[in-house]
């Protein structure tokens, strides 16, 4: 490209290296690490809101020196920086230097074109057989209908042996009273 010197390529090795591994350990200047925060769920709005990467700067000591294949490369952003104050690394954000000398780094914002949220409503089809987990054991909703549908029909259809058993003491203690005082007593006692 016209305009942009060799250093410019070298940097953007920078940038093929970073998307490839993730991260980037800049000897001498930091590392370059890739932030994700997963996709999420917006409960009350009913969308899906886009994951996010987000390209993180740890800011290592001047006098880091370990060598790794970025030792030239940083030693070259490096002499840039003291020389044009910042650094453009194609792709993914530029370096700067503040004013008390430590190095800072940008990163380029994501067009939020690719970042939209994804309208996301429950859809329930009644008569669609689906597996659901009670408990520890996993069941389909067709099994689970049929289960408490036979529970219910159980419990309605023994209400009157219930019934029977009431009416059956009541009976017997109305027999009771009858015997013991006799047919007349219960005949002569007004009852309001």
């Amino acid at each position: 490209m016209p305009g942009q010197n060799q250093n410019g390529y070298m940097f953007d090795v920078i940038a093929s290296s970073f998307f490839q591994k993730k991260s980037c350990r800049l000897p001498g200047i930091g590392n370059l690490e890739l932030a994700y925060t997963p996709a999420q769920y917006d409960y009350g709005s009913r969308l899906i809101k886009a994951p996010k990467e987000t390209v993180l700067f740890i800011a290592s000591s001047p006098y880091d020196n370990h060598f790794n294949e970025f030792s030239a490369i940083s030693q070259l952003i490096k002499e840039e920086l003291d020389k044009k104050g910042t650094v453009q690394i194609t792709g993914l954000g530029a370096f700067s230097k503040d004013s008390s000398g430590s190095i800072q780094f940008e990163a380029l914002p994501v067009n939020e074109d690719f970042l939209q949220p994804v309208i996301a409503e429950k859809v329930v089809h009644k008569d669609a057989e689906h597996a659901i987990l009670v408990g520890d054991k996993e069941t389909t909703n067709v099994v689970m209908n049929e289960y408490y549908s036979e529970e219910t029909a159980n419990t309605e259809s023994k209400w009157w042996i219930w019934a029977l058993i009431l009416g059956a003491i009541g009976l017997a203690a109305v027999v009771i009273y009858i015997s013991s005082n006799g047919t007349n007593a219960f005949a002569s006692k007004s009852l309001f």
